[in-house]
């Protein structure tokens, strides 16, 4: 036990040293920020979970606001499962603890430990609030709390199975293939989709049901399992009990298996030598670009880090296309008087405004998807490597531009043109919500490069000491929603004129100031920035 406390502790000091600046930040401030933002995470679930609940028990569906915590807790903790795997699955630190004379089943434990802890945490936070209300306001007895908060600690068990699984994959993907960490990207990108819009939806999906309490069993028994987990804790059903027992601790103990026999797994790469080799000469700026890719999605947390941005679009393109107008409508509820006569305020809007407004929100998503300010520092010590290749450094920072613009812009364009479709606003307000949208997320690009050169720093030993934190990444996003809020009170004065040519040409000056500030700030980049890359010593 003292050695698996040893090394519980050694993990968390691993975890916290992961993040923050070589002998500048002390352990202590690093995990009191740290705690800070898991209690806001904390809050945030806890308040999704209470608020859904209160709604489905005015209408009686007590039942199934746990099934819907459930879900929602599960995703949750697949969530923080996937963004474990996608890491090594034998890191250096693992390595050196299997050379060590330490039982491997303290190891194991170790690491399965922490992550299950974790995983509890989530779903105690999602859970409690939903039995504490359903105790309170639904009368149900202190029993289905006790069978709740029991069966919460084993339901962490599913996606620590699902999680280990996908990263004994991608570990063997890594280790036999050159697109392993390209897989665990976008299985990571498609995990933090699925979690944002299930807890995105879960408090309108809540508002919008409509159904008997007789009609939420009949869905919920749909879901196989998962109506059982409900049906054990709000029913403390025997046979569900005892088949929750059995799809909880059976996939726990593979779990164990599984992350055993990953410490044996012996590290080989794949014999290409017999295969017949295709070489294709590319461009200097293709290859350059190519290069600057590889780079971006060689780094999971370069990854997760400067995508969100570009996932929260997303999802509300998604919801947009389903609601469409209803969204509009709903907003626009509220009367308005307009030249003597009584209208909402949805029938007050113009195309044009709609579209001024969605760029306007489309802004601050631009603001997230920031991979300019780290993409020099995160080439460390093989900053000699691109220096010394025969490519203009221009070359090299254009292609650092080009990478942040292909995250965002295309995903940018196909929101603007499915929200354009589904709100009626027309080919003119598309086209305008594209170039105010588009100039921008190029401004900020811009900035996030100047700032990153500025505030260069090759002596990491974690690539999240430079893509999570950082004087640069902090005067980056200062500046940026600086820029977004002003950019904010501009375009809603644009949109409230009411007038669509007034529209128009106020939004053709944003477009041409900004326009004007990237010519100045790439003005810089080709200047000084060129300088600065060149004089730097990886």
């Amino acid at each position: 036990m003292r050695t698996l406390a040893i090394l519980l502790r050694t993990n968390f000091l691993s975890l916290v040293g992961s993040y923050r600046k070589k002998s500048k930040t002390s352990i202590v401030i690093t995990a009191i920020a740290m705690l800070l933002l898991v209690l806001f995470l904390v809050g945030s679930f806890a308040f999704i979970g209470g608020s859904s609940t209160l709604l489905l028990v005015k209408k009686d569906l007590g039942e199934y606001s746990i099934f819907l915590s459930i879900i929602i807790s599960m995703v949750i903790a697949l969530m923080f499962g996937v963004v474990n795997s996608t890491r090594d699955a034998r890191g250096n630190d693992t390595d050196m603890l299997l050379s060590m004379p330490i039982p491997k089943s303290s190891i194991v434990l170790s690491k399965l430990l922490g992550m299950y802890l974790l995983d509890v945490v989530c779903s105690l936070v999602m859970l409690l609030p939903t039995y504490i209300i359903l105790y309170v306001k639904d009368g149900q007895p202190g029993a289905m709390v006790a069978r709740g908060i029991l069966i919460a600690m084993l339901l962490p068990a599913i996606p620590l199975f699902v999680s280990l699984v996908v990263g004994a994959g991608i570990a063997y993907l890594k280790r036999t293939t050159k697109f392993g960490q390209m897989i665990s990207s976008v299985v990571f990108i498609l995990v933090w989709l699925l979690y944002m819009f299930s807890v995105t939806r879960m408090s309108s999906m809540a508002e919008d049901i409509d159904l008997t309490p007789a009609e939420s069993v009949t869905r919920m028994k749909k879901f196989g399992p998962l109506y059982w987990f409900t049906e054990a804790i709000y029913r403390g059903n025997l046979k569900y009990f005892i088949f929750t027992l059995l799809l909880t601790l059976i996939p726990l103990a593979i779990a164990v298996v599984i992350h055993s026999r990953g410490l044996n797994a012996v590290n080989y790469h794949a014999d290409h030598s017999k295969k017949a080799r295709k070489y294709e000469a590319n461009s200097v700026r293709v290859a350059t670009l190519k290069m600057e890719l590889r780079r971006y999605l060689s780094s999971t947390n370069y990854v997760m880090n400067t995508i969100l941005g570009t996932l929260l679009l997303l999802v509300m393109a998604i919801l947009v296309a389903v609601k469409g107008q209803g969204i509009i409508n709903s907003v626009g509820a509220s009367e308005i008087d307009v030249n003597g006569e009584t209208k909402t305020f949805a029938e007050y809007m113009t195309g044009p405004m709609i579209a001024t407004i969605l760029a306007a929100l489309m802004n601050f998503f631009a603001v997230m998807t920031i991979t300019t300010t780290p993409s020099v520092s995160i080439e460390g010590k093989r900053l000699w490597i691109s220096k010394t290749l025969p490519v203009e450094t221009k070359f090299l920072l254009d292609a650092k531009i080009i990478v942040s613009l292909l995250i965002y812009q295309p995903i940018s364009i196909l929101s603007c043109i499915v929200m354009s479709i589904a709100l009626r606003l027309g080919v003119m307000s598309c086209i305008m919500m594209i170039l105010v949208t588009s100039v921008f997320q190029l401004l900020t690009s811009l900035i996030g490069l100047i700032f990153g050169l500025i505030y260069v720093r090759l002596d990491w030993t974690n690539d999240a000491q430079v893509v999570k934190s950082g004087i640069g990444i902090f005067f980056t996003l200062i500046v940026n929603f600086v820029l977004a809020i002003i950019a904010l009170i501009v375009l809603i004065f644009t949109a409230l004129t009411g007038h669509a040519w007034i529209t128009y040409a106020l939004c053709g000056a944003f477009f041409v100031v900004n326009a004007g500030l990237c010519v100045g700030a790439y003005a810089i980049i080709t200047h000084y920035g060129v300088r600065k890359y060149e004089s730097l010593n990886g």
